[in-house]
């Protein structure tokens, strides 16, 4: 098999991607995997989970599949020991798991508001902590929230509940970036703006294409996109970043509409 790596940027990094088996995550895994570092890709679904290793295989990287939901904490701290054993170093962190309900707040029950909390702000906040001493161990490292513009613009089509958590998660990547600083571990956020995933798939179509027209780009977020972002912020040319979030939106807030 001929490699088709890009580089060695990330040559003897370890990184936990978690929410690997789809969308923007499997593309970000491939990525990092593609610059050489080893991807512990971190799912639910296990199946689709496999499937992400083997994409990351067939390109020359190296990759192994972790069973981890977010949702629970024993599952949680089960999973980063069984990298940390395989591998002796965690020294990148994508929070990148998530789900979306659209659900609008006089309709939102508090059982959906606690699942999305849950998994949404609650998983990422598990991630951080139980990685933390193996990154601090490691030497230091990078960990990057993905979060969403509806986290800062307050959403037009999201629910409560994922608006919430995602505000909820870049306020997590300023607390870490002070927090674990001294650690040598730097923590940043990106927010994507719409993106074709497979948490958008149950959007409504007739505001994903209103959306669309409000971004001077033209098209919907990318895997890729978010990825080369990522790339930016787990690598020494963003060494000196930390607790900042970036938007990838194609232009969708230029002229604040």
């Amino acid at each position: 098999m001929t490699s088709k790596l890009k580089s060695t940027r990330l040559a003897g990094e370890v990184a936990v991607v978690t929410g690997a088996a789809s969308g923007l995550d499997r593309g970000i895994a491939l990525e990092l995997a593609m610059n050489g570092a080893t991807v512990a890709c971190a799912d639910l679904n296990d199946v689709e989970n496999e499937k992400t290793v083997q994409l990351i295989k067939e390109v020359g990287g190296e990759a192994f599949a972790v069973h981890m939901n977010i949702g629970e904490t024993e599952s949680v701290k089960t999973a980063f020991k069984e990298i940390y054993d395989r591998t002796k170093k965690v020294s990148i962190l994508i929070n990148g798991a998530a789900v979306s309900r659209f659900t609008q707040m006089p309709e939102c029950t508090d059982e959906e508001w606690n699942f999305v909390i849950n998994v949404n702000l609650t998983g990422v906040f598990r991630t951080m902590r139980e990685a933390y001493p193996y990154m601090k161990e490691s030497g230091g490292g990078s960990i990057v929230n993905i979060s969403s513009t509806s986290g800062k613009s307050g959403g037009s089509w999201s629910g409560a509940h994922y608006v919430a958590a995602k505000a909820g998660v870049i306020g997590l990547a300023r607390y870490g970036a002070g927090m674990f600083c001294k650690d040598n571990i730097r923590c940043n956020a990106i927010c994507p703006g719409v993106a074709d995933t497979p948490l958008t798939s149950d959007a409504n179509k007739d505001q994903t294409a209103a959306m669309l027209k409000k971004i001077p780009m033209g098209r919907m977020c990318t895997p890729e996109d978010v990825a080369g972002a990522v790339m930016f912020l787990v690598s020494d040319e963003s060494k000196y970043v930390t607790g900042i979030s970036i938007d990838v939106t194609g232009g969708r807030y230029i002229y604040n509409n």
